[in-house]
């Protein structure tokens, strides 16, 4: 079980370097859409491609950061009757999910994705009329390795669910709690 540890906190570290740079990219999407505005509103310029960077990077942050928030437990759930049920039950449902829902539809998204970016790539994709952002593989890339992160980290849940039930001398909450910036 110590060995499962050391393996959760592994894939979960990964997604903590992802959602830092997501945080970094936020940063980057402040000075975009301040210029942006700036620039429209005092000096009537802006361009579409402006704008489609814009929703390029709020999509990277988005993607990059799920997988975070997924290990911290700071996702949307809609538990409509799961808080009737015990712990422990609560744990096993958590683990069958991951194994035998989120894990399979995220190797099909990744599969599927890859594809997609592939076929962008290939065809050498851009915006539609050319006013806008050339090498659209780029963002679409963005899906499988999202995905790939995911996929850490619904693994890193699922072994601490694990080990909570097994072990729980060793852990006592499948979720971690530290910070994005701090251990």
């Amino acid at each position: 079980m110590e060995t499962c540890l050391k393996l959760s906190r592994l894939l979960s570290g990964i997604n903590v370097y992802a959602a830092r740079i997501a945080a970094v990219m936020l940063l980057g999407l402040t000075f975009v859409i301040m210029y942006d505005v700036i620039g429209r509103r005092f000096f009537a310029t802006g361009s579409t491609m402006l704008q489609e960077l814009e929703w390029h990077i709020h999509g990277v942050i988005a993607m990059f950061a799920i997988g975070f928030a997924y290990t911290r437990n700071a996702h949307v759930r809609i538990d409509v009757i799961a808080h009737r049920f015990p712990d422990r039950f609560k744990l096993w449902m958590e683990f069958v999910a991951i194994v035998a829902l989120l894990i399979p539809f995220l190797l099909f998204i990744t599969w599927y994705g890859y594809e997609f970016a592939e076929r962008a790539f290939q065809r050498g994709e851009g915006a539609n009329g050319g006013r806008g952002l050339p090498h659209r593989w780029i963002i679409k890339s963005v899906v499988p390795v999202a995905c790939v992160l995911i996929i850490m980290a619904a693994t890193s849940v699922a072994l601490r669910c694990l080990i909570v039930l097994k072990r729980p001398d060793l852990l006592d909450d499948p979720f971690e709690r530290s910070g994005l910036w701090k251990p």
